[in-house]
């Protein structure tokens, strides 16, 4: 499934900083990370329900929730750069 380039080019609010060294400010930065996870990570269910609301074209404040919560739960939300 292709995704359009204007909802990929959405904001994320407000962007998100990893302990990969990254910080992710579009939608399609988000993609791209998770694109490089790894199957391991990519197969947890909280990625998954990440990957449905991006292929669903969710509106950028709900994928920016469950982004971080994904994160989260995999121990790479930069909180200390998140404030």
């Amino acid at each position: 499934m292709m995704l359009r380039p204007a909802y990929l080019s959405k904001k994320l609010t407000p962007p998100i900083a990893t302990k990969d060294g990254g910080v992710l400010r579009t939608i399609r930065e988000a993609c791209d990370y998770m694109a490089a996870i790894g199957k391991e990570r990519e197969l947890r269910r909280h990625w998954q329900q990440t990957r449905k609301l991006i292929l669903e074209e969710a509106d950028g404040a709900a994928v920016s929730w469950q982004l971080r919560l994904a994160l989260l739960k995999d121990a790479k939300l930069d909180v200390a750069a998140t404030k």
